[in-house]
């Protein structure tokens, strides 16, 4: 394992010009948790998201076919990264900027004027449909798909997961006319390393989603959340963060698992407007973990750049620059370490976890 220090962060800071981007002196914004939000700043949020998927691709014509809106770019760049940033040392870096390059498109193109809002996973660990953002009421990002028998379980290595409340179309709340037009992606592409040759295609379907409470009450609760947070170090709250190998779920996983369907398919996951409050709380552990040891934990990293850390893959440090295609400038991993430093400014409304 390849621990990062603070002093080598100070370091490598000090020998880059950009790395003087202290702190800023303006106040942070402040993402919240969605049931914190007026109604009216609910509404406003979920106007921003479908003027998003109103505006046009801008991926160069003929790259990726299928993006045809500018939230089709967001999951055509996911899709196309999948294999170098989840289950390594830059998952939680590569989206903490995804997160902040989707927050600022709401903002800068489409006006909306709060920040991106999370989800407290212990809050609808018992019933998700009820939970405000999930209640299929005009107020929320919509309910459950309708019941399909024929949708089936899940497995996840040793694990085995019922088939949950639903599995088809998304028929409550604002997006049920929502066309979806890239994915789903089998998830044995992620073993096999490869892509579909037909993945940047167009494929038009509906929102999907396959609410499962069984997996939210054993894995998103606040005893997984607690066991997430006392992580010793950098490495096993990745591990936790996940679950990897014969692991079970961890809070991201069963976050992912527990909306089903579109939310669970790896790399065409932000299709479903869920993965945004999803990661934003992601996100917020991981920066309530850091802030508990900012002088060992602010600069932490540790794997490779590559799924599951193989033997011989490139090792990541502060200097590995990552991208987010036509959405943003590439970035080094130094750039994504902190909330409060260079292009971010933003803390969380709730910081105990």
């Amino acid at each position: 394992m390849v621990y990062v220090s603070l002093l080598a962060a100070v370091s490598l800071a000090v020998q880059s010009i950009s790395a003087l981007a202290i702190p800023p002196l303006e106040a942070p914004a402040v993402r919240r948790e969605w049931t914190s939000l007026t109604l009216a700043a609910r509404k406003e949020y979920i106007n921003a998201v479908l003027c998003l998927n109103s505006k046009p691709s801008i991926i160069p014509a003929g790259q990726v076919p299928g993006a045809l809106n500018r939230r089709d770019d967001f999951t055509a760049v996911h899709i196309n990264q999948t294999f170098g940033v989840h289950l390594d040392a830059v998952f939680l870096g590569w989206h903490r900027n995804f997160l902040y390059l989707y927050e600022s498109a709401l903002r800068d193109e489409c006006g909306y004027t709060g920040y991106q809002p999370y989800w407290d996973w212990s809050k609808s660990v018992n019933n998700i449909s009820a939970y405000p953002l999930f209640d299929g009421s005009e107020y929320s990002i919509g309910g459950d798909g309708i019941y399909d028998p024929s949708t089936g379980d899940y497995d996840l290595g040793p694990y085995h997961f019922n088939h949950g409340a639903g599995g088809g179309c998304v028929t409550s709340g604002p997006f049920t006319q929502l066309e979806l037009h890239l994915g789903p992606i089998p998830i044995s592409a992620l073993f096999t390393q490869e892509l579909p040759s037909n993945w940047t295609l167009r494929n038009n379907h509906c929102l999907r989603r396959d609410f499962n409470v069984p997996v939210a009450q054993q894995f998103s609760n606040g005893t997984a959340v607690a066991h997430l947070l006392a992580a010793p170090d950098i490495g096993e709250f990745q591990s936790r963060m996940s679950g990897v190998g014969n692991a079970p779920p961890g809070p991201h996983t069963a976050g992912h698992l527990q909306i089903g369907m579109d939310m669970f398919d790896v790399f065409s996951s932000p299709n479903d407007p869920a993965f945004f409050f999803h990661h934003s709380n992601v996100d917020r552990m991981w920066t309530i973990w850091q802030a508990r040891d900012p002088l060992n934990r602010q600069f932490a990293l540790n794997g490779t750049t590559v799924n599951y850390d193989p033997a011989g893959a490139p090792i990541a440090d502060l200097y590995t620059e990552e991208n987010w295609g036509v959405l943003g400038q590439p970035k080094p991993m130094l750039e994504l370490m902190s909330n409060r430093m260079f292009d971010f400014n933003f803390v969380y409304e709730d910081m105990q976890g």
